[in-house]
Order: structure tokens, then C-alpha cells, then sequence
């Protein structure tokens, strides 16, 4: 199965397996194994790799607690076999051999259900883009330039077949630079785009921005703000205290370059924090934001309380203890 078949069942399987520890993979991982299947995700290095490693290990520690088993360090999948039984599912029963790292000899593993979440390719190919002049590559899909045009420049491409974004709201607002550029003359660029997205696992994950590896790479120098949930009052009502928001800023300013949040309902925070640096609104700014008590959405603004408390610097704090004096 895929991410597309999977919601085709019409029965519970009696055991999952999962290749892939991406975003796909752990969140269907995650909510089989709560519809009480027991689920087995397999892959060759770290879940969720693009997030930051901290933030995804409290996700795959949540999973552990639900139930979910990690085998990740799988070298080769050598082979899929059926065993000839059928289970009380209905599922024909079939059997993985797997070579693991950590293993001399090959691992066998039955299951009655496989889902493959090992990523996607664009369905570009066969379709004589070439008599039209569009350039495409088979594993990134159409090429585009900045305003979103092919090698064609009467021919565009949105969504998930001409961008690392494969997310439904980045294909609508991609769509919208499409209209835009197109039968309106508009100069809308894919670059000037912020897309957040999130993870909607259990706790989510939610990103916007630059990560640390993407700042570096750039040169910048950066500091990192946190706040975690365990200090936060309504987290602790709901009993909800695992993550944090983590800030990513200039070194020198309060300008946000990236953030990211994992926590419940981080999807839902993360668009704070994408308006804030659309807008250019610093870090420091959001500690002057109201926010209703008790609300997780507290730990943004109190993210904003932490950067302003770095700005009191020794000399700051003397000439403030002498004011402090004068008005006694």
C-alpha cells in the first residue's frame, strides 16, 4: 500500500509494517497502531530527518509509549513472500527478510499489511512533454524557474510535480502565483514564498523558515530561543508538557530566520510565527502580544520575554539599579 491505497481498507490488518520514518510514514505508523494494530516502522537512519533530531525523538518516544516498534537500521530489504495462511483479517499473511546493521544474519518478519513510505517521485514521464518543449527530470519532475514557468514559457507547473514542497497548501498558493503571473502580468516568485508545514503526529511538529543546518550553510551567525512546555500553565492542565517552540534568530537582531515547535496543536501555533516574519515582526515584538490565559500559544510570547531579557546587559542593569535609587 501507499499513502493513496492505504485508505482503501475495508479491514483491520493484524500487523503493520511501515519502510519509511518520514512524515507519511510515522503518522499513519502512529494512528494504526492507536486503531489498535500493532505497526513496525523500518528505515535506515533517524524518523522525521529533517527536523530537528531532539524534536523528533520526543515523537518517536510518544510512539514507543503507543506501542510502535523502530527498526532502523535496515540495510538491505531482501525479499516478499507470501506463507500461504490467511488471517482472521482476511489478509493473505506474508513475510519480509530483511539484512540489519546491527545483525550478522538476515531478520524475518510476518505482517499482513505493508505500506511503503519510502517517498514519491513525480508521474511526469510518458506524457510527451518533449514535443512542447518542457524539461523535466524524472526524480525532481518539471523544470521551473523562479515565476514557476517551464522550459516552455507558456507552460507552468504547481504542486507536487515541480517542488520540494509537497504540501497542499503550498500547491494552492503556487497556484495562485500561476494565476497571477500568467493572465495578470504579475511578477509573483516561488523564493518569496514562506511555507510552514507541520506533522500531525502525536505530539505534531510544526515548521516555518530556516533550520540551524540551512542558516549555516549560509554563513549567518544565529542564536536559538526556547521555550518549553513544561513551564507553561495550560500544557500542564491538559498534562501535556512534552516540547518546545524553539526560535532561530539573527545574532545580532530580533529578526527571525527560522522556528519550529513540537508540542500539541504545534500546526495550529506555527502560523503565529510565519505572519510574524512575513511581516518582519521580530522575535522581542511578539513578547507585547496578548495572548489569552491559559493558552499553549502563551510560550510564543513568552519566547518574546526570554529574547528581551538577553538585552539586559550588565551596563543596562547598573544604569537601572542607579534609576531604581534616584526614585526611592
Amino acid at each position: 500500500m501507499t499513502n493513496e491505497t492505504v485508505f482503501n481498507m475495508t479491514k483491520q490488518p493484524k500487523n503493520m509494517v511501515v519502510i519509511g520514518a518520514g512524515v507519511i510514514g510515522m503518522e499513519l505508523a502512529q494512528a494504526m497502531q492507536r486503531l489498535g494494530t500493532p505497526v513496525t516502522v523500518m528505515g535506515d537512519g533517524k524518523v522525521l530527518p529533517k527536523e530537528d533530531e531532539d524534536m523528533a525523538e520526543i515523537v518517536k518516544e510518544q510512539m514507543i509509549k503507543d506501542g510502535v516498534t523502530f527498526r532502523l537500521d535496515v540495510a538491505e530489504y531482501q525479499k516478499i513472500e507470501l506463507t500461504g495462511k490467511i488471517l482472521d483479517s482476511g489478509y493473505p499473511e506474508m513475510k519480509m527478510t530483511i539484512l540489519e546493521k546491527s545483525n550478522s544474519g538476515p531478520t524475518e518478519i510476518s505482517f499482513d499489511a505493508l505500506l511503503v513510505a519510502a517517498g514519491r517521485r513525480p508521474n511526469v514521464a510518458g506524457m510527451d512533454l518533449e514535443k512542447a518543449g518542457v524539461e523535466y527530470d524524472t526524480k525532481v519532475g518539471l523544470i521551473v524557474n523562479d515565476k514557476l514557468q517551464t522550459t516552455n514559457s507558456k507552460v507552468y507547473g504547481v504542486g507536487d510535480c515541480c517542488s520540494q514542497y509537497k504540501f497542499t497548501h503550498a500547491a494552492d498558493f503556487m497556484a495562485r502565483a500561476v494565476i497571477k503571473n500568467a493572465l495578470f502580468f504579475g511578477s509573483e516568485k516561488m523564493s518569496k514564498l514562506l511555507i510552514p508545514y507541520a506533522t500531525f503526529t502525536s505530539p505534531e511538529i510544526a515548521s516555518v523558515g530556516l533550520y540551524a543546518q540551512d542558516i549555516e550553510e549560509k554563513g549567518m551567525e544565529y542564536r536559538i530561543i526556547e521555550k518549553h512546555f513544561k513551564d507553561n500553565d495550560r500544557a500542564i492542565c491538559d498534562s501535556s508538557t512534552a516540547g518546545f517552540v524553539r526560535f532561530r534568530i539573527d545574532a545580532k537582531t530580533d529578526t527571525i530566520l527560522g522556528a519550529s515547535i513540537v508540542g500539541t496543536n504545534a500546526g495550529n501555533m506555527i502560523s503565529e510565527i510565519t505572519l510574524a516574519m512575513v511581516s518582519g515582526t521580530g522575535l522581542g515584538k511578539l513578547a507585547a502580544v496578548i495572548h489569552p490565559y491559559p493558552t499553549t500559544a502563551e510560550a510564543i510570547r513568552q519566547a518574546g520575554d526570554l529574547y528581551n531579557k538577553t538585552r539586559l546587559t550588565n551596563t543596562v542593569k547598573q544604569i537601572l539599579r542607579g534609576v531604581i535609587k534616584i526614585q526611592r
